[in-house]
């Protein structure tokens, strides 16, 4: 009888489990860990708005028309509506922020600015969204 040692060779299984961690992907990329979780996320949030938005197209519709029968209603001074946002930021534990200029029009605009990749991701996958949906 022969005793020969099998060299242990990793299944394919582990091939691709040892090559879908982050930091690999990361290190093979060349960007950080936590930016290449941000654009997973961001672009997965983009795909299901997209193919939510096209399954329920009639819905999104009405919700819109609603949104501007507000809108309208509060110009004429028929009806007020008021958020209050301390509370809301309370309520998901974000810092307070104080909008100056043309309100959160400018801070979206800045946090695009700030997350390009992140924003590229989560309009891609909106997209894709559409295409599938």
């Amino acid at each position: 009888m022969m005793n020969e040692v099998e060299v242990a060779k990793p299944g394919i299984i582990e091939t691709i489990k040892n090559a879908m961690h982050p930091e690999t992907i990361a290190n093979k990329v060349g960007i950080d860990k936590n930016m290449l979780i941000d654009i997973g996320v961001y672009g997965s949030i983009g795909f299901i708005i997209g193919f939510l938005l096209k399954k329920y197209s009639e819905y999104f519709i009405a919700l819109v028309l609603l949104i501007i029968g507000l809108v309208v209603l509060q110009q004429f001074d028929y009806i007020a509506i008021s958020l209050n946002t301390p509370k809301i930021h309370d309520l998901l534990g974000l810092q307070a922020v104080p909008v100056v200029g043309d309100g959160y029009v400018a801070l979206l605009t800045e946090w695009v600015k700030a997350n390009i990749p992140a924003f590229a991701s989560l309009v891609v996958g909106f997209l894709i969204g559409l295409k599938v949906g």
